[in-house]
């Protein structure tokens, strides 16, 4: 897919440069300029974007970077904005980050070559990033919808069975396993053992005595076994064909007499009176398929097979949820690669005033180790002396004040160094934080 990238910076030549460069690196880039805010804001209104790049400072009487990112980010708080700062601009990054910037890149400390190389990376990391987030923001709803679905049918079902006490207490029973089966979930997070405990739980519906569950290879199309309790690959290849495991879309129901005419060769088999193939969709693709049989009922009764797609729904709730959680820690990790990249000393401190995080700059300046840091008390890196005055400014800084102070920290080894120190508020993993920023003053 193309990527559609709007840069706004004065410097026609820099934008001729990013033009050469940006496209060279990735030929998805298509790169529309800007010189002037106000033409950025047109085209903003009137275009559709992947990203945005912007340069901090657009000229005497122009809209800086940030003013363009916090309007941007009034009506799309989602797509990608990476802002341009100058040498020494630290104060200018911590405030695009806290505005909501994706991302900031120093100009002139590369040469022009790898300072596109860089941004042109960046780029394509963040669109990715936020497509994938859609995708799957997507794929959630979509699952949700069809759950939505099947539990109105499934309380359809209820509704009819309700004057027939033995059919009754075989649904409610049905819904209290997929329930069950719901809280387990949530609290598993290996794919193999939630699958393990879905067939265990699947094979005590009543007619249901044996099964499977088969991962399909994405790339190849192949059946891996998952978990089994008497149903092996063998046997649902010889129903669905070698080369079909694919294209199990909708939930198949084998009868006996289906089973007898279909598979008579299979004499390991014979003894089977019904089968179920259900198959795990995620995003339109089959990821899963959960085979189930039966040795007592000629088919697989219609209120299992209501229990069996509604459980299929759960697990692609299920491999969702931990994609979903695998691309929000990734998300995490990236930010915290940033703030390690901090040549200043930086903390991200709770409510408490308990520290969350230190990156390493913070942890060789002081000569801790950072597992040592986190969890302490950022007022245990001053002097008791000032603990009262810096503790004064946690509690404004929590009120929304941007506050700055002038007090030395002190290291392990009781070395005391001044430093300026800059307090705002955040958010951080979803709970609102204190950023504190210390600059050493080498003057």
């Amino acid at each position: 897919m193309k990527i559609r990238v709007l840069v706004i910076d004065d410097d026609e030549d820099l934008l001729f440069l990013a033009g050469k460069f940006l496209t060279r690196e990735d030929e998805r880039i298509q790169l529309v300029s800007a010189t002037t805010d106000q033409e950025a804001l047109r085209l903003i209104e009137e275009e559709e974007f992947d990203a945005i790049v912007c340069d901090h400072f657009l000229g005497h009487g122009s809209m800086t970077g940030l003013e363009l990112l916090e309007w941007v980010r009034e009506f799309n708080p989602h797509i990608p904005f990476i802002i341009f700062t100058g040498r020494s601009q630290e104060a200018v990054a911590i405030r695009a980050l806290n505005l909501g910037a994706d991302y900031y890149l120093k100009k002139g400390t590369e040469e022009f070559r790898e300072l596109f190389s860089q941004l042109a990376n960046r780029i394509t990391v963040e669109v990715e990033s936020r497509r994938q987030d859609e995708a799957l923001a997507n794929a959630l709803s979509d699952l949700e919808k069809r759950v939505e679905q099947r539990t109105a049918e499934l309380t359809k079902v209820n509704e009819d069975l309700a004057q027939e006490v033995a059919e009754r207490k075989k649904v409610e029973d049905s819904l209290l396993l997929q329930r069950e089966l719901g809280n387990t979930l949530c609290k598993t997070e290996n794919l193999i053992d939630a699958l393990d405990r879905i067939l265990k739980a699947a094979v005590h519906l009543e007619g249901i005595d044996t099964g499977g569950i088969f991962l399909v290879d994405n790339q190849t199309g192949q059946l891996d076994l998952s978990t089994s309790q008497g149903i092996s690959s063998q046997f649902l290849k010889s129903i669905l064909g070698q080369e079909k495991s694919l294209e199990v879309n909708e939930p198949i129901y084998v009868s006996r007499k289906e089973i007898d005419e279909s598979l008579r060769e299979l004499s390991d088999y014979e003894v089977l009176t019904a089968v179920a193939i259900v198959p795990v969709l995620f995003e339109g693709e089959t990821v899963a398929i959960l085979s189930l049989g039966s040795h007592s009922h000629d088919e697989i009764p219609t209120t299992d097979r209501y229990t069996l797609e509604a459980i299929a729904i759960q697990i692609g709730a299920y491999m969702a949820r931990v994609k979903a959680q695998q691309a929000i820690a990734q998300s995490q990790l990236e930010m915290m690669r940033v703030f390690d990249s901090f040549e200043d000393l930086f903390f991200i401190v709770d409510k408490t005033g308990k520290i969350l995080h230190a990156n390493n700059t913070a942890s060789d300046k002081l000569g801790v180790k950072d597992t040592l840091i986190d969890g302490k008390s950022i007022l245990e890196l001053y002097e008791e002396a000032n603990r009262s005055e810096i503790d004064k400014g946690l509690q404004s800084a929590k009120q929304g004040e941007v506050i700055q102070l002038r007090f030395p920290l002190i290291s392990s080894e009781g070395k005391l160094f001044e430093a300026s120190t800059r307090i705002v508020k955040g958010r951080h993993s979803g709970q609102e934080v204190l950023f504190v920023v210390s600059r050493e003053d080498r003057s």
